[in-house]
């Protein structure tokens, strides 16, 4: 019985390890999804600029400083892209190492269902044996 009890202990373990890989996973879905809302308005800053430039008969005027903004947003975008990239990856990552959590929880799961199992028929073999002894004279 002492084994089911650390076999026990080793499944709660292990959901917990589980609960905080699915959290970790989820922490960087969200940073992947902030990270992708901050490419976005980069690019909507930029079509508003372009967009500012083109309908505008004083364009010319504001040019050089058009062009230093347009500069620093594809700077920004690049960087979004290659944070996105990586961030994308360490989803991947969390992913693979939230199944595998999950797996080792099933593992101890199943080892501690056949160990309960196990335990069970030998009761209840012990139980016929004493029957039997019961009913010799």
């Amino acid at each position: 019985m002492a084994a089911t009890g650390d076999l026990g202990k080793r499944l709660k373990r292990a959901e917990r390890l589980t609960a905080v890989q699915e959290q970790m996973r989820r922490a960087a879905e969200w940073q992947l999804a902030a990270i992708r809302r901050d490419a976005d308005a980069v690019e909507a800053d930029r079509a508003a600029l372009l967009a500012a430039l083109g309908g505008d008969s004083h364009g010319h005027l504001f040019l050089e400083a058009a062009n230093r903004r347009l500069r620093a947003l594809a700077t920004r975008a690049t960087e979004l892209e290659q944070a996105a990239a990586r961030q994308s990856d360490d989803v991947r990552e969390k992913g693979l190492a939230q199944k595998r959590a999950e797996l080792g929880a099933e593992r101890v799961g199943d080892l501690l269902r056949r160990e309960r199992e196990r335990v069970e028929g030998i009761e209840r073999l012990d139980g016929l044996a004493q029957r039997r002894d019961a009913s010799l004279p």
